[in-house]
């Protein structure tokens, strides 16, 4: 089984699993934040020069084996709840209709926020690190499904946390529809936190969905990376299971 882990350059929470599966072989992709790793194929999958004419992005990918599987962490910092600001969250605000008239179409929670609601002294956040979380963001969401409906492999699994806007985000802006859901939380798999998450595919996997009470609160876990991490009994049964259905 040939894999293909995008965003897996941090810790490489899919590679550490894969490498001592016999039959699998993974070809982690992308950039380690912390520049602590080097076990991947370096390669920014926030790249838009493709808009220039220059395809480095596919031409590199290309030149892996075929993958049956592409499973995808991109970066969740804009889409997040963790950075939550008033009406919305540091990068995205929830547009506000008249309270006279109930909206007759969804109000989007796409709008880009403009400076002024990072100027008041109890917002910790910035304009400029939030205009590039965004962007950052938007770019990699989007080549996963470029390279997802370019490469067309057997399965594909993204995973991002249960409340990320990044779903919602991929089905109503990119217009791209994910079948399967697979919701779990982490501590169903031996970790500490219970971190609710969501493998979405297109494929059943039928995972632990238990909720737990935490060991550790989550915001108690420190580092990139570290809080990237995921269970390698939940990646082993993800992996099992794709193995099963080739």
């Amino acid at each position: 089984m040939i894999i293909w882990g995008l965003f897996d350059s941090g810790n490489g929470s899919y590679t550490k699993v894969a490498k001592n599966m016999p039959g699998v072989e993974i070809y982690p992709i992308g950039l380690d934040i912390e520049n602590k790793n080097d076990h991947f194929i370096n390669l920014d999958l926030s790249d838009y020069s493709y808009l220039f004419g220059d395809n480095k992005l596919i031409d590199t990918l290309s030149k892996l084996p075929h993958p049956d599987l592409i499973i995808a962490s991109p970066p969740c910092e804009s889409w997040s709840v963790a950075s939550a600001m008033k009406d919305g969250n540091a990068s995205w605000k929830q547009e506000k209709g008249d309270s006279l008239f109930s909206s007759q179409t969804p109000l989007s929670r796409f709008t880009i926020r403009g400076h002024k609601d990072y100027e008041p002294s109890n917002v910790q956040f910035k304009y400029d690190r939030s205009f590039v979380n965004r962007i950052n963001g938007e770019l990699c969401t989007y080549n996963t499904i470029k390279i997802i409906k370019y490469f067309k492999p057997k399965f594909y699994i993204i995973e991002n946390p249960a409340t990320s806007r990044m779903w919602e985000y991929i089905e109503k802006i990119i217009g791209f529809n994910i079948p399967y859901d697979n919701l779990t939380y982490y501590n169903n798999y031996g970790s500490v936190t219970s971190k609710p998450t969501r493998f979405k595919a297109n494929l059943d996997l039928n995972l632990k969905c238990e909720r737990l009470p935490n060991e550790i609160a989550f915001k108690q876990i420190h580092g990139y990376n570290t809080r990237s991490n995921i269970p390698p009994k939940l990646v082993e049964e993800i992996f099992d299971k794709v193995r099963l259905s080739i």
